[in-house]
């Protein structure tokens, strides 16, 4: 079987030819099957006489999957040829490539070239993204034919093709060559001449410029129909094509070569070449700090500031942060399977409290999460009024707030969420949130994105001021440590007579974030890149008050930050009393420690950029800081100290180094984010968390473990408890 599959520009005359062909096929006996696969659906028109016929997308679009057959969307033409049509979406909405692949899908299924002895795909061919591409993948067309005339701009299309069968085929040989549709311009013969020569194609065919097709297109028939005698060309070419014609590799030409065949000797002067970019280098040093303040003003990523792999889903991350406003409706303009990842993300931090030994997180099983639940027809024509239906639907059930979330999907077809805006009330906002899923970024892009959209669509400017208030901003609502670590805070707070005004953005409400410049102080949770990001933004858009530092950890932090907050409002005598509650303990149980630890070897590979809260007790505890490995993290971008004890750290450290360096530096203790299964004998490893416990004893409840593990060690008990972990956790 013959299946030819006929490319060329937009407009430059592939259905004449492609009907005509089709047409001359028929009249020599052979059973013909025409597939249009442009957007235009208009291939087949001069088969059918005039009749538009319905596109496979239009019937995929209102037709249940079982309840589709093929001849709803296979129609004879002139001399039995059969006729299809693809279809497309209307202008500007939704993917055309999508829609040809969804089409060849139905037909596929239904066999639809059973019947037939040949095939012709007509496609529109200066458009190369993938969906247009599948009619010359190898199953679909043994034999290309591309149209063209003698201007620049068919010819570049033309140019593109080749290197579009070129990236499927190599070397293989399945181009017949050019057909020739002439349009009379200056040197044209000549152009095409030159072309075809330097890409190693003959001209099959060559169509001249006559007022003949112009007559048969307003008789809605071929010229092959009409008999007249320009039909001979597609005759010759059919004749040529079912007997046998040589085929060629596709052999594109570069810019350079093409701009030479087409204008020959009249070829322009090239322009100076522009100068090379350098290449993109990681700041370091003062340069890096400038390049982190820009990156504060554009509230962009760590991975895209610095054009690393990406972490996640910027959907993803808008969608997880977002459900922490508690009493708003978030809405994916996604796939039911974008936004399952994103429930299950979600839901499976309280999921995994349940099995804990009475550790229940603050976060929702059931997240107040909806979906405009994307499918096909949706990617192909555009889900814009899907969305918009479930908005209303939203509506009745009177939530505070709707947050429309697009993902990958609706980001690629450029749906227009802006209109169900319009749907919004003075009681009930409608906010949207570009994530567009990878396309704008990572995980942390999406959480950057919808931090920044609530704030400047809820934030109210002219708010009266709460005294004894302050705001918690960037808890890091996935991490295990969350809920305690803020009732922790909470605790001091009440200890000093304050209260958490609004938590941005932990399980918080709207009318709490409405008020956030309200409180007359800022608490930052956790102050890493992204910490220190939203402070800046805080800063300058709202003038906000930050105190400085994220949540304490460890005793030193824990005491310098109480008493900041205690200046901040007058409540000093109040903090202090704290800290002499915790100060004597605190000594007490470090000196105890000392006997287990003086001497020890600790060795500490982490993500973490500040570990002051483990060295400082570590090192109360005589221990020695044999090594200090600092990974490279996304969330965060440089290691920060404020000990004045010599530390041997390597930043940006390789973690393939570890099991050497371990051999090296022969460390009592190996703290490190991950255990690995390879650590050597005799080494005690534990985890340090990704986001440590806030307060005084952080740091000394760790080193306090590995006091009472060597001990155990040392009177062979802990074999004991190995079995113990073994039967009951491996």
């Amino acid at each position: 079987m013959n299946k030819i599959a006929v490319y060329g520009k937009g407009g430059i005359g592939k259905s004449t030819v492609s009907a005509n062909l089709s047409a001359a096929l028929a009249q020599a006996g052979v059973r013909v099957l025409q597939i249009g696969c442009d957007p235009k659906h208009d291939s087949t028109r001069l088969l059918t006489h005039g009749r538009r016929i319905t596109t496979v997308l239009d019937y995929t679009r209102v037709t249940g999957h079982a309840d589709r057959r093929l001849e709803d969307v296979l129609f004879p033409g002139y001399a039995g040829v059969g006729c299809v049509e693809a279809g497309g979406p209307k202008p500007g909405v939704g993917c055309a490539g999508r829609g040809i692949i969804t089409a060849f899908e139905l037909l596929e299924r239904f066999h639809a070239e059973d019947d037939y002895d040949a095939v012709i795909y007509d496609v529109l061919g200066d458009v190369v993204c993938g969906g247009f591409a599948v009619p010359i993948r190898r199953e679909y067309a043994n034999l290309i034919l591309i149209v063209t005339s003698g201007e620049f701009m068919a010819l570049y299309a033309a140019n593109n093709i080749l290197r579009g069968i070129r990236n499927y085929d190599g070397e293989k040989r399945r181009v017949a060559g050019i057909v020739f549709n002439r349009r009379d311009i200056a040197g044209e013969d000549g152009r095409v001449a030159r072309f075809a020569e330097a890409a190693g194609l003959p001209v099959c065919a060559v169509v001249p410029r006559s007022g003949v097709f112009a007559r048969c297109e307003a008789e809605n028939r071929t010229v092959v129909e009409a008999g007249y005698e320009l039909a001979g060309i597609f005759r010759d070419l059919a004749r040529a094509l079912t007997e046998g014609i040589s085929l060629y590799e596709a052999a594109p030409l570069t810019d350079d070569d093409l701009e030479h065949a087409v204008f020959g000797p009249d070829r322009p002067a090239a322009p100076e070449p522009a100068a090379a970019l350098p290449p993109v280098r990681r700041p370091a040093g003062p340069a890096a700090e400038s390049t982190r303040a820009a990156a504060a003003e554009e509230l962009v990523s760590v991975n895209i500031l610095y054009d690393d792999p990406l972490h996640g889903c910027a959907f993803n991350g808008a969608v997880g942060t977002g459900v922490h406003l508690t009493d708003a409706v978030i809405l994916a303009h996604s796939p039911q399977s974008c936004a399952y990842i994103s429930y299950q993300t979600i839901s499976s931090a309280g999921r995994r409290g349940l099995f804990e030994r009475g550790a229940l997180l603050p976060n929702s099983v059931s997240p107040n999460l909806e979906c405009s639940f994307m499918d096909e027809n949706d990617v192909i024509f555009g889900g814009a009024d899907k969305l918009e239906a479930k908005v209303l639907e939203i509506k009745k059930k009177r939530p505070r707030a709707i947050v429309v979330v697009t993902s990958c999907p609706s980001g690629i077809i450029g749906d227009d969420v802006s209109r169900v805006l319009r749907h919004a009330e003075p009681d009930l906002p409608i906010i949207a949130v570009r994530a567009d899923g990878n396309l704008s970024g990572d995980y942390l892009q999406g959480m950057l994105e919808m931090y920044v959209s609530l704030a400047r669509e809820i934030i109210k400017r002219d708010i009266a001021p709460m005294p004894d208030t302050v705001n918690i901003v960037f808890e890091k609502v996935a991490a295990k440590s969350t809920g305690p670590n803020f009732k922790i805070v909470e605790e001091f707070l009440h200890r000093l007579g304050l209260r958490v005004n609004c938590r941005f953005l932990c399980e918080t409400t709207f009318d709490r974030l409405r008020d956030f410049l309200a409180a007359p102080l800022n608490l930052l949770a956790s102050d890493d890149y992204t910490g220190r990001l939203l402070r800046r933004f805080f800063t300058d858009e709202y003038g906000c008050v930050f105190l400085d530092g994220g949540f304490p950890v460890g005793f030193d932090e824990t005491k310098e930050w109480l008493l900041k907050v205690a200046d901040f409002f007058g409540r000093r005598g109040a903090a202090e009393c704290l800290i002499r509650e915790q100060e004597s303990g605190y000594r007490r149980r470090v000196e105890a420690l000392r006997p287990a630890l003086r001497g020890r070897k600790l060795m500490i590979v982490t993500f973490n950029h500040n570990v002051d809260w483990i060295l400082r007790v570590a090192l109360d505890a005589g221990m020695e800081i044999v090594k200090l490995g600092i990974l490279r993290f996304s969330q965060d971008a440089g290691f920060v100290t404020r000990l004045g004890a010599p530390l041997n750290v390597e930043e940006n450290y390789d973690d393939a180094g570890r099991g050497a360096d371990t051999l090296k530096y022969r460390p009592d203790v190996l703290l490190t984010n991950y255990n690995s299964a390879d650590e050597p004998a005799g080494v005690l490893a534990d985890t340090i968390p990704m986001c440590p416990d806030a307060g005084f004893y952080s740091g000394l409840n760790m080193v306090s473990r590995w006091a009472a593990l060597l001990e155990k060690n040392l009177r062979g008990e802990w074999m004991d408890d190995k079995k113990f972990v073994d039967k009951y956790y491996a």
